[in-house]
């Protein structure tokens, strides 16, 4: 037990962190415009976390074996009560997620109709000379947009 709860502790800081990183994904994706660089960031962020949160949550379940305890430890207070935060974090995450995911969709959609917008410039645009003589436009060029 006294080996447990030190891990079980750091699972519960890094998924507060974890919360904290999504929820400043989501005030980011909220916005018409994205800066892609921040957002990279908090995914590297995110990322390493996760990692974080598996390595620890491997060393509970050896801990768990070599201790013949298994969460939600309702016999022991203290760790009862870490994991029930734990829990809480978790489902919290996993509705973060849900709403980040919604969020990347819809900037998905946005960015495949301006690539569509972009595709089809210059098909009917017609440009008027300084003589006041209309001339078909140049096709326009396709961009590879990308987030």
């Amino acid at each position: 037990m006294d080996k447990l709860y030190p891990i079980l502790a750091q699972m519960k800081t890094s998924l507060d962190e974890l919360e904290a990183i999504m929820i400043e994904e989501i005030n980011q994706l909220s916005r018409a415009k994205i800066n892609p660089v921040s957002l990279q960031v908090l995914s590297d962020n995110k990322s390493q976390l996760l990692s974080s949160i598996q390595y620890y949550d491997e060393i509970r379940h050896r801990q768990e074996l070599l201790s013949s305890m298994r969460a939600p430890y309702s016999q022991h207070g203290k760790l009862f009560t870490c994991w029930n935060l734990i829990s809480e974090r978790v489902h919290n995450t996993k509705e973060l997620n849900v709403k980040i995911e919604t969020l990347l969709q819809k900037h998905m959609k946005k960015n495949q109709h301006m690539l569509k917008v972009v595709e089809h410039t210059g098909y009917l645009d017609i440009l008027y000379d300084p003589a006041g003589n209309s001339k078909q436009a140049s096709i326009g060029h396709k961009y590879d947009i990308s987030i």
